[in-house]
Parts: structure tokens; C-alpha cells; sequence
């Protein structure tokens, strides 16, 4: 399985958990953050998230990105023990 795939394996709801973790996006001091999570079918998964923006007209608007995720290698994962 590749890894460049895994984003669009993992349900919505899970992102959005994982979203919610997450310092707001106005005030974040970090623009990219890395989130691990447990996928029910994949396992243990780490979410690459970044903070973007949409501006209207003088209003901006801050928001986080799920931009890639890959799996956790086993010998990393102690779902699976040692």
C-alpha cells in the first residue's frame, strides 16, 4: 500500500478529530503540525496538517489542512507490540 494514498483511506471523521486537537488556526504559533491517530482498517496513522487561509475581499479566514498522511511502520506502532 502506498503511503501518497493513505489520506484518502482515512474517514472524514477521523480528520476532523484530529483537527479538533489542534490550537485554533488564527492563533496557532506553528503553521504545520503532525498528529498521529488510530484508523479502525490501518491501523496507527500520522496526519500532516497545515494551516491555511482564504481571504474575502479585507476578511481573512485561518483554517487547518489535512495535507498527507502515512502509516506508522510497525516496529513504531504499539498496537502491534514489540
Amino acid at each position: 500500500m502506498k503511503n501518497s494514498c493513505i489520506l484518502l483511506q482515512v474517514p472524514g471523521e477521523i480528520v476532523g478529530q484530529a483537527l479538533q486537537m489542534l490550537p485554533s488556526p488564527s492563533s496557532a504559533e506553528y503553521h504545520e503540525h503532525i498528529v498521529e491517530m488510530d484508523v479502525e482498517h490501518l491501523g496507527k496513522v500520522r496526519l500532516f496538517v497545515e494551516r491555511r487561509q482564504a481571504r474575502h475581499h479585507k476578511h481573512r479566514h485561518y483554517y487547518w489542512h489535512a495535507r498527507r498522511a502515512e502509516l506508522i511502520p510497525l516496529r513504531d506502532n504499539p498496537r502491534f507490540g514489540p
